[in-house]
């Protein structure tokens, strides 16, 4: 566990001192109010993701407020989409008061003042991400603060960040760290895009989100309940964007999944002869037998049993049976 500090490791009388301190240094130059400094008990924990990290903090009451004149003297690098985990939380920002419930969103723009606190103990989680990665214009920074939960993808980055947050010992030390981060850092620029404009940010819908749908599919191709509904709902979106998404980049998402299933399941063929037929058909979501004959043929010009006796599968689908482009992968 990535512990950056501990309050307990302090001697009490130093313990309030340190952790203004161990604030300072983990964010910007800021106030740091404790309510009661005898009583201050504090975590802070980071794990990093590349160029963005994920800054956790498990404390007692306290209040954090940046200045204008702090604001201009110690500009910031990073942006920070916090969720407030335990305790409720206070922020101002903007002229906007709110008071955030465990469980939800903000964004905390670390160049403009700001006032957050949280009255109990309590804790909240943030994914800091560069600003200067994000590529977006201040305005548009700050009018999508105001209405995060507008955009279709507010649900995902949520989760996105609870669940580095939760499985970060282990996803920060993978190889695949930094990629984590720069997923991250779309999910928030697309987040950030849609709320303040959908047509805006359509282009960068279909970047960050494409990718992802791609793989949810490849990854439950053999679910027989794979539906444009279940699929839509796992991504937060409604069916017909999901639909619209697919046109966009030039492809049917029905076909598609069809012709992926055909894929694996001809693969599948050749690896095991001795298989049941149906039973690799089951295996690629093909419920009804006939069904996946009837399309296996259209597609490879033979039966299951003939290719598989053959040896003749070739390597792609008939040319009649593909639905069109696919798109980027």
């Amino acid at each position: 566990m990535a512990v950056v500090f501990r309050s307990s490791d302090y001697a009490p009388q130093d313990r309030a001192d340190a952790t203004r301190v161990a604030m300072q240094e983990q964010s910007v130059p800021s106030w740091v109010v404790l309510p009661d400094p005898d009583a201050v008990d504090s975590l802070m924990q980071v794990w990093m993701y590349g160029q963005a990290c994920i800054f956790r903090a498990e404390m007692t009451g306290f209040r954090l407020l940046r200045s204008p004149r702090q604001v201009r003297t110690g500009p910031a690098e990073m942006l920070s989409m916090t969720v407030q985990e335990a305790s409720n939380g206070l922020f101002g920002q903007y002229g906007n008061q709110q008071v955030l419930r465990p469980g939800e969103l903000f964004l905390t723009d670390l160049n403009s003042p700001y006032d957050y606190g949280q009255p109990t103990y309590g804790s909240s989680c943030c994914l800091q991400v560069p600003i200067e990665a994000l590529g977006l214009p201040h305005e548009v920074v700050r009018d999508a603060a105001t209405r995060l939960a507008a955009s279709p993808l507010h649900t995902l980055v949520l989760t996105h960040i609870v669940e580095l947050t939760r499985r970060a010992d282990e996803l920060s030390a993978d190889p695949s760290a930094a990629a984590l981060g720069n997923t991250a850092t779309d999910l928030v620029r697309t987040l950030l895009a849609s709320a303040y404009d959908m047509g805006y940010a359509r282009g960068l819908m279909a970047e960050v989100l494409l990718p992802r749908i791609r793989g949810y599919v490849r990854g439950h191709l053999g679910d027989p309940d794979l539906t444009p509904a279940r699929i839509a709902r796992a991504h937060d979106i409604s069916v017909r964007r999901l639909f619209q998404l697919c046109a966009e980049a030039g492809f049917s998402l029905e076909q598609w999944i069809i012709e992926e299933r055909l894929t694996g399941a001809r693969e599948e063929l050749l690896r095991t002869p001795d298989a049941p037929v149906a039973a690799v058909a089951r295996r690629w979501g093909f419920v009804n037998h006939a069904h996946f004959s009837r399309r296996f043929r259209a597609a490879y010009g033979l039966s299951p049993r003939e290719a598989r006796r053959t040896g003749a599968l070739g390597t792609e689908p008939c040319a009649a049976s593909q639905p069109g482009p696919l798109g980027p992968a």
